[in-house]
């Protein structure tokens, strides 16, 4: 990956690649040794209201269906576990970094990949690989990171990014042309930045060409045709679903008519 041209060609672009914050960093740290519970995650977060918050949020959607409704951070983090906690958080540390944007495009952007992500998760625990489940979040989450990065530089070529869902794929792409550069390869230089799973930083880097994610190793391919199949139940069958249709069959057996099942039992 190291030696991928376009991310060679982002780094060269004056793309300037956010820092992670430091309530995200001490959740970080906290996470990483493996006696670390839900308090312990809890405190690390305690003085940053914007993770806080967003776990609230997340844990009380209809995604995770929660039988009572969590009112701590504390509670929600023991819902939601520890790798969707860490996806919640690189989301909202992230989304904080976006001043200059059209605040309209951020939350199209934001609001996207949490669609993407709930779908991506149910996608899996569909399959025989439903280990994948977090991770698949983690990644769908974070897909579109790139998109808010080169937003940072170029923040008037934010306009066709307000629709969402499958407006969102085409104005990325369309923005990608406009700047001269790929928000994919962007992604994946702030997922491995912040340290997230090498498999999330790959399928980031392969979330729109097929022709990376043949080349993976098999968790990060699986990964990568997760999120492919959460934008097609997200969207519905868009451009960007041509290429991955064949491949997320043959991996998962979703043919349309069980892709379609799936988007109504999601819903």
């Amino acid at each position: 990956m190291d030696n991928d041209v376009l991310v060679e060609a982002v780094l060269a672009s004056g793309v300037v690649l956010p820092a992670p914050g430091p309530g995200f960093l001490r959740l970080q740290a906290v996470a990483a040794g493996d006696d670390a519970g839900p308090k312990e995650l809890a405190q690390a977060v305690s003085q940053d209201p914007a993770i806080t918050g967003a776990l609230l949020r997340v844990a009380n959607s209809p995604v995770f269906r929660p039988r009572s409704a969590p009112r701590s951070a504390q509670e929600a983090i023991t819902m939601l576990g520890r790798t969707r906690t860490l996806a919640t958080a690189a989301s909202a540390a992230l989304k904080a970094q976006c001043d200059g944007i059209d605040p309209a495009v951020v939350d199209a952007i934001w609001s996207a990949s949490a669609q993407a992500a709930a779908f991506s998760f149910a996608a899996a625990r569909a399959t025989p690989f439903r280990a994948l489940a977090d991770t698949a979040y983690l990644a769908a989450l974070m897909q579109d990171a790139g998109i808010a990065v080169v937003l940072r530089r170029s923040p008037d070529h934010g306009g066709p990014l307000g629709g969402g869902g499958a407006t969102l794929e085409a104005g990325a792409r369309a923005l990608d042309a406009l700047t001269g550069t790929d928000h994919a390869a962007a992604g994946y230089l702030v997922a491995r930045n912040w340290k997230l799973p090498a498999e999330v930083c790959e399928a980031i880097r392969a979330h729109h060409d097929p022709r990376i994610a043949r080349r993976l190793g098999d968790a990060a391919r699986r990964v990568t045709l997760l999120l492919a199949t959460g934008r097609r139940l997200r969207d519905g069958a868009a451009a960007d679903w041509t290429d991955w249709a064949e491949p997320v069959e043959a991996e998962f057996g979703f043919d349309e008519a069980a892709l379609d099942a799936l988007a109504a039992d999601a819903d």
